[in-house]
C-alpha cells in the first residue's frame, strides 16, 4: 500500500504580518486533512483570544470618532475640545492604519471561514458516517444469537457514544464565532456570521438529521460569504 504523500499544509495570515500554519503529527501517521485543520484550530482559538482587547480597542477609536463627530455637528457647544480629541484619534488611527490594514484584517476573517468550512465539512462526514453504521445495525438478525446480540448493542451504544462527542465538539465553532466579534467590527466591510443554533443540542436521530441538513445550509452560506469578500 503506498503512503500517502502530504500537500501543502493549511495555514491562515494573520494582522501584523503574522501567520499560523497546521503541525503534522507524524508519529500518528500521515495526517489527514480534517486533522491538519483542527491543528490549526487549536492555534487559532487561543491567539484571537489574545487579540481580544487590543481589538476592542481600535473599535472604541472608531466609536469614539464617530460619537465625537456627531457632537461638532450638534448645538451644545464644545467644539473646539471635541475637534482637539478627533484631532488626537485621526493621529492616532494613522498609526492603526499602518499596523493593521483593512485588506489585512479581511484577508484574517476570509482564511478564518475558510477554516471553518473545512472543519464543518469533517464534522458532516463523521456524523454521516455515524449514522450509517446506526441505520446498518439490525437488532433482528441477531434473534436468538445472544453473542451475535452483544456484539451489535455494543456496536450500537459505540455509535451513540461517538455521535454525542461530534455533536459536542462541533460547540468550539460557536466559541471561535464569539472570539472573532472584535475582529468582525474592524473589517471595512459589514459581515454577518450564520448561527449554529441548536445543532450542538441534537440528541435524538431526527434531530441529528435535522442538525446535518443545517450544516449543509451554514457550509452553503459560508461559501457565499467567503466568496463575497474581496
Amino acid at each position: 500500500m503506498a503512503i500517502p504523500s502530504i500537500g501543502p499544509l493549511p495555514s491562515i495570515s494573520l494582522p501584523l504580518g503574522f501567520e499560523l500554519q497546521a503541525v503534522a503529527d507524524l508519529s500518528k501517521g500521515p495526517p489527514t486533512d480534517c486533522q491538519l485543520i483542527h491543528s490549526l484550530f487549536v492555534q487559532l482559538m487561543p491567539f484571537l483570544g489574545s487579540l481580544t482587547c487590543i481589538l476592542k480597542i481600535l473599535g472604541v477609536i472608531g466609536s469614539l470618532e464617530e460619537f465625537m463627530t456627531s457632537f461638532t455637528k450638534g448645538p451644545f457647544g464644545a467644539i473646539s475640545a471635541a475637534g482637539d480629541v478627533l484631532k488626537s484619534i485621526a493621529d492616532m488611527k494613522d498609526c492603526i492604519s499602518i499596523a493593521i490594514p483593512a485588506m489585512s484584517i479581511l484577508e484574517t476573517i476570509k482564511g478564518i471561514l475558510l477554516l471553518v468550512i473545512g472543519y464543518l465539512e469533517c464534522f458532516v462526514a463523521a456524523i454521516k458516517s455515524v449514522l450509517d453504521i446506526q441505520v446498518k445495525i439490525d437488532f433482528s438478525a441477531a434473534q436468538g444469537n445472544p453473542a451475535m446480540l452483544a456484539s451489535l448493542q455494543c456496536a450500537s451504544n459505540n455509535a451513540q457514544t461517538a455521535m454525542q462527542q461530534i455533536m459536542q465538539a462541533i460547540q468550539v465553532v460557536e466559541a471561535l464565532f464569539k472570539i472573532m466579534q472584535p475582529l468582525l467590527k474592524l473589517s471595512p466591510v459589514p459581515i454577518q456570521l450564520p448561527s449554529l443554533g441548536q445543532i450542538p443540542g441534537a440528541k435524538t436521530l431526527a434531530e441529528i438529521i435535522q442538525a446535518v441538513d443545517q450544516l449543509d445550509a451554514m457550509l452553503l452560506q459560508l461559501k457565499q460569504l467567503v466568496q463575497s469578500l474581496p
